[in-house]
């Protein structure tokens, strides 16, 4: 199975340049991209900070956006969203019973679980009393199949100074609750602009950099944004292997054969 994670769109006002990016031109190469490489990708999840200030229009911008991606796709609210505009604009997203943003995606042997940790008016993420019962339902009810965990933000400390006090709030319980079900094989955020792996508590992570621009790497606290390339990953899962590949899609480096050392392009 290939899944595609596409995360930190930003998506604010049409013309704008931030950081020296026009996001929206960005995001129509991104969806270009997976269009013409990864058409058989069976889901393409973004996970969370689908806009920059949460406004209806730019969620009407990034519909308009999506309307040419070939491959189905599912929506996770970030810290930069706001919760009604979202599922406004997207009704045909999931919510669960309570009105958060959350679902599952089923094949015979896995079990794909999208959360939200959108805590309105905060940067930090929530799970609170009902979205859990939700995950721990689900968990269970996938007894015996592998599950993979998408939400916005860390459950872990990362090690960035300025980035760790604005990750998920409690993570500990969380982190219990999917230690109680031993079958989440992996977990996939954003939010930290960064392109980062590890476990806690033995289960692998991955955070992605996104579209938007990257924090500098500094593990002291200065906080620096540097305009590296956007990125989206290729996630293959397979039985009990799962690898990422990060795909910087704006690139274009000279091509040489290795059969007879001559540049092709």
């Amino acid at each position: 199975m290939k899944i595609i994670q596409v995360t930190d769109v930003h998506l604010g006002r049409r013309g704008e340049i931030r950081y020296g990016a026009n996001l929206h031109e960005r995001l129509d190469r991104c969806v270009d991209h997976i269009n013409t490489r990864h058409g058989d990708a069976t889901l393409c999840v973004f996970t969370g900070d689908l806009t920059e200030a949460g406004e209806a229009e730019s969620y009407a911008d990034l519909k308009s956006a999506l309307g040419r991606l070939t491959v189905p796709y599912r929506l996770l609210p970030g810290n930069h969203d706001r919760r009604a505009n979202l599922i406004a604009a997207f009704p045909d997203n999931p919510i669960d019973d309570n009105g958060f943003v959350q679902s599952a995606f089923d094949t015979p042997e896995e079990r794909l679980l999208f959360l939200d940790s959108l805590a309105e008016g905060r940067v930090t993420g929530e799970l609170c009393d009902n979205r859990l019962a939700w995950l721990d339902a689900r968990l269970a009810e996938a007894a015996g199949r592998a599950a993979y965990i998408f939400l916005h933000h860390p459950p872990v400390e990362l090690g960035l100074t300025l980035l760790d006090p604005l990750g998920l709030e409690r993570p500990r319980r969380f982190l219990d609750l999917l230690a109680r079900h031993g079958n989440v094989r992996y977990i996939f955020f954003g939010h930290v602009h960064r392109d980062i792996a590890g476990t806690v508590d033995g289960i692998p992570f991955s955070a992605q950099r996104g579209l938007h621009a990257r924090f500098m790497l500094d593990l002291v606290g200065d906080e620096v944004v540097e305009q590296a390339p956007p990125a989206y990953s290729i996630v293959l899962i397979d039985g009990a292997r799962v690898v990422i590949h990060s795909c910087d899609f704006l690139e274009n480096w000279p091509l040489w054969s290795p059969a007879t050392g001559e540049r092709v392009r």
